[in-house]
């Protein structure tokens, strides 16, 4: 049995070193730490990103379904606004503290204007630039 397991680890770990040796031209060995270098790909673009292309996603915890929002979109709402706290016993005057502009994000983008809704739309707002 010892000859068996000896004769499977010898010849997999040389399996390994030659399809190491086939994918990188380098011997390489089970303890030896790979440190992998960038390609250099002067064929590939690079685009710069603008404010308004950035996009934001948010899990909805309620509907459990992700959306994303557009920097234009919700520029118009107050950045840095804190998130409603759904623990708390004063829900209704936090409730009373969303703007009508905050409101009608979260029904146009959530379909109600709910704690969770409300919460979801000012961490995409705090998310974009």
């Amino acid at each position: 049995m010892k000859k068996v397991l000896i004769t499977l680890t010898t010849k997999s770990a040389a399996l390994m070193s030659l399809a190491s040796l086939v994918m990188t031209s380098k011997v390489t060995t089970a303890g030896e730490p790979v440190n992998p270098q960038p390609v250099d790909r002067p064929d590939a673009a690079t685009t710069p990103v603008s404010a308004s292309d950035q996009k934001a996603c948010v899990r909805h915890p309620k509907l459990g379904k992700f959306f994303c929002a557009h920097a234009e979109e919700l520029s118009h709402l107050q950045k840095g606004v804190a998130e409603i706290d759904v623990t708390s016993d004063d829900i209704e005057k936090s409730l009373l503290g969303v703007t009508d502009a905050e409101s009608d994000a979260a029904v146009a983008m959530f379909g109600c204007d709910c704690a969770a809704s409300i919460n979801c739309l000012r961490r995409l707002r705090n998310s974009l630039p």
